[in-house]
């Protein structure tokens, strides 16, 4: 697998000591909790060139969704597709 265990979404909130109010937490997101990939992130974890990720994207090798004019990997999806290349081995 590619990402480390997530933190559980009990983590990810905190109480507020003025308002008592649950509110979620402020921090931004790092690569290992982002659902969604740009090709750059994708090629930078597969450690392939940006292009080539392109091409297997195109190739529907690499299954991406598309937002917009904006082409994204799940992070499931890009999993999916390492452990398909062992069993091509």
């Amino acid at each position: 697998m590619l990402s480390e265990p997530r933190a559980s979404d009990h983590d990810k909130w905190r109480k507020s000591s003025e308002s008592g109010q649950v509110e979620p937490d402020a921090r931004p997101l790092c690569l290992d909790e982002k659902l969604l990939l740009t090709a750059e992130e994708v090629a930078g974890l597969l450690g392939l060139s940006r292009s080539r990720v392109f091409e297997l994207l195109y190739a529907k090798t690499i299954v991406s969704v598309k937002i917009g004019k904006s082409r994204r990997v799940r992070r499931t999806d890009l999993e999916a597709f390492v452990e398909s290349l062992d069993e091509d081995s």
